[in-house]
């Protein structure tokens, strides 16, 4: 399966393995992981950290268009910054307690990533609870409550690509 040259996806991946189920039992939601699609390159953050790899389609994926005012060059630009930054372990338990007093700024866990590099690439326009999302508080967001978060910002397609 082929992509369109020059177009950001997002990909939201449903639970394959015991730990993916375990995220989204324990989030609550559908999803496990959340990453960026951007020719035929996967731009990601999951416990490996921050870093690309060739695409390669799988059935638990849902794959969404982001919306154009995305520019894919501005979340490529921010993935060079976090580029082989680790994982953040403790911000995903942060998420579930909303301690930010464990948020480490030298590290994300995969939601958290794609959440920061489009505020990034909306030059940090996004808020969420009247916050600037500049000010990291993008741990409190899993896979699926960042699908539920850009949809309502209508920054993905209705309709998954594939």
């Amino acid at each position: 399966m082929e992509l369109e040259k020059d177009k950001l996806y997002i990909c939201f991946h449903k639970p394959k393995h015991l730990v993916g189920h375990l995220i989204a039992l324990w989030t609550f939601g559908r999803y496990s992981h959340a990453e960026f699609i951007y020719n035929n390159q996967v731009f990601l953050s999951n416990p490996g950290g921050v870093r690309t790899r060739k695409f390669e389609y799988q059935k638990n994926m849902e794959i969404y268009e982001l919306d154009k005012s995305i520019d894919p060059k501005d979340v490529i630009e921010f993935f060079k910054t976090a580029q082989g930054k680790g994982y953040d372990y403790l911000g995903i338990l942060g998420q579930f307690f909303y301690a930010d007093k464990v948020q480490d700024d030298n590290r994300y866990f995969c939601s958290e990533f794609c959440l920061n590099a489009i505020d990034y690439a909306l030059q940090f326009a996004l808020t969420y609870k009247t916050k600037s999302l500049k000010d990291r508080v993008g741990y409190q967001f899993n896979p699926s409550k960042l699908f539920k978060y850009l949809k309502n910002m209508e920054l993905i397609k209705e309709k998954e690509v594939i």
